[in-house]
C-alpha cells in the first residue's frame, strides 16, 4: 500500500482550488457550493457509561471509539454540508460555524484553510456519548475528476477468496458496495476517482477502554485501498487490512479485485450502487423527515454559546429523571466537550519535526488537555417537563 499518495494529491488539490486575496493568504470562507473531500477523524465517548462504572466500582473508566476516514465525498449546497458516512447535515454559515438542525448540541468552526472541529451529544442504547470530529475539506472541481469515459458500473472480483463488488462511477465519483450478505462492520462511502482513473481510501478503528488500574486495551483495525480504472477495458484494486494493539501488529495479504464494465441487465438493478447524486438527495431527505427538537425546551445560552475574550464555552444535557443524576452525566458531556476543545487548541502549536513529516504528538496533547481543564460550571438549570438537566462549563485559557 502507497497510502502517503492520497494526501500528496489533495494538499496539490487544495492549494490550488483555495481563493487566495490580497494578502496571500489562502481562504475557503464562506464555502462555496460544490463537492468536497471530508477527511475526518471520529471520535466517540461513552461518558454516560464510564459515570456509571465510577459510581458503582469508585474507579475511573475510559471507553473511546475513534474512526479514521480518507477519500470521503460530501456535498455542500444551500449552506448546508452532507456527511454520507454519519448520515448527518450540517450547517455551515458564512463565517464557518457549525451547527445541526436535528441535533442542537452540535457546534464547531470551518477555518479559512479547510480545517474543521465540530462535536455534540449522541444517545444509543439510552446511554449518551460525546462525538468529536476533526478534519479538512478540500474542494473537488471538475479538474481534478475523472472524466465522462469512466463512467459505467463495474463488477469485480477477489481473485483469492471470490468475494465480488459492484461498483458505479459518474462525474468523477466512485459508488460500491459488496454482493453478498457478510457483515460490512460500515457502511460504504463515495470516493473519488481522479483523471488518470486511479482511486483510494482508508479506515482505521481505535478502541481505547481502561477501567482503574485493572484493565487497559488500546487496538486498532482497519483497510487501506488502492484502485485503478482504464476506461472501456478494466478495472482493479487492492485492498490491505491491518490490526494492531496489545503488543499485535499485522498486516494480511493484499486482497486483489479485478474486473470489467458490466452491460445493462447483468445484474438486477437494485444490486447497483446509487450514484453520488442520488445517495446525497436520499440520505437529505431521510434527515428532513425526521422530526426536529423543540427549542422551546432548551435555556437561551444553551441555543446560543456565550462568546468571551479569554474563555472557553461547552453545554452537556441528559435527560433523566433523577435530577441530580441528570445534572451529573450532563456535566460530564460539558467536560468531555472542553477537553476535546482545548486538546484542538493543543494540536494547533504542539508539533514534533521528524525528518519526513510533521506529527502530531498525541499523548502530550492527551496529557496536557487533561491537566488544563480546570473548569467552572456557570449555569444549571433543569426542565421538569422534559426531565431535562442542562449545564453551561466554562474554562479561561491561560
Amino acid at each position: 500500500m502507497k497510502n502517503h499518495l492520497p494526501f500528496i494529491f489533495l494538499a496539490a488539490v487544495l492549494v490550488s482550488c483555495v481563493s487566495v486575496r490580497d494578502t496571500g493568504k489562502t481562504t475557503m470562507l464562506p464555502l462555496s457550493a460544490g463537492w468536497y473531500q471530508y477527511d475526518f477523524e471520529r471520535t466517540f465517548k461513552g461518558v454516560e457509561d464510564e459515570y456509571n462504572f465510577n459510581i458503582s466500582t469508585g474507579m475511573n473508566m475510559v471507553q473511546e471509539l475513534t474512526w479514521k476516514y480518507t477519500g470521503v465525498v460530501c456535498r455542500f449546497e444551500d449552506g448546508v454540508l452532507y456527511d454520507p458516512v454519519t448520515a448527518i447535515e450540517l450547517v455551515i454559515d458564512s463565517e464557518g460555524g457549525i451547527s445541526c438542525a436535528e441535533n442542537i448540541s452540535v457546534r464547531g468552526n470551518v477555518d479559512n484553510d479547510g480545517r474543521f472541529f465540530w462535536s455534540g451529544l449522541k444517545e444509543e442504547h439510552g446511554r449518551l456519548n460525546v462525538i468529536s470530529v476533526k478534519g479538512v475539506l478540500i474542494p473537488l472541481p471538475p479538474a481534478v475528476r475523472g472524466g465522462s469515459e469512466f463512467d459505467g458500473v463495474y463488477h469485480m472480483t477477489d481473485t483469492g477468496t471470490g468475494r465480488e463488488q459492484l461498483a458505479k462511477i459518474s462525474g468523477g465519483f466512485y459508488t460500491w458496495d459488496y454482493l453478498d450478505d457478510e457483515e460490512r462492520g460500515f457502511t460504504p462511502w463515495p470516493t473519488l476517482v481522479r483523471p488518470d482513473g486511479s482511486f483510494a481510501f482508508s479506515m482505521d478503528m481505535t478502541t481505547v477502554m481502561e477501567m482503574g488500574e485493572l484493565s487497559r486495551m488500546n487496538f486498532s483495525t482497519g483497510f487501506g485501498v488502492e484502485g485503478k480504472v482504464i476506461p472501456g477495458q478494466s478495472i482493479s484494486l487492492e485492498e490491505v487490512s491491518r490490526s494492531a494493539g496489545q503488543g499485535f501488529d499485522q498486516k494480511d495479504d493484499p486482497q486483489i479485485y479485478s474486473g470489467t464494465a458490466i452491460r445493462s441487465g447483468e445484474f438486477p438493478n437494485d444490486a447497483i450502487p446509487a450514484g453520488i447524486e442520488i445517495l446525497v438527495q436520499s440520505g437529505r431527505s431521510a434527515i428532513r423527515a425526521e422530526p426536529k427538537p423543540n427549542r422551546a425546551h432548551y435555556p437561551s445560552w444553551y441555543l446560543k454559546l456565550p462568546v468571551k475574550p479569554g474563555f472557553i464555552y461547552a453545554a452537556g444535557e441528559k435527560t433523566f429523571k433523577v435530577k441530580e443524576t441528570a445534572f451529573a452525566m450532563a456535566e460530564a458531556a460539558a467536560a468531555a466537550n472542553l477537553a476535546d476543545q482545548v486538546r484542538v487548541r493543543i494540536e494547533s502549536t504542539i508539533v514534533d519535526v521528524s525528518r519526513d513529516r510533521h506529527t502530531i504528538t498525541d499523548e502530550r496533547i492527551k496529557s496536557e488537555s487533561l491537566q488544563q481543564l480546570n473548569y467552572r460550571i456557570i449555569e444549571r438549570v433543569y426542565n421538569e417537563e422534559t426531565r431535562t438537566a442542562f449545564v453551561l462549563a466554562e474554562w479561561a485559557v491561560d
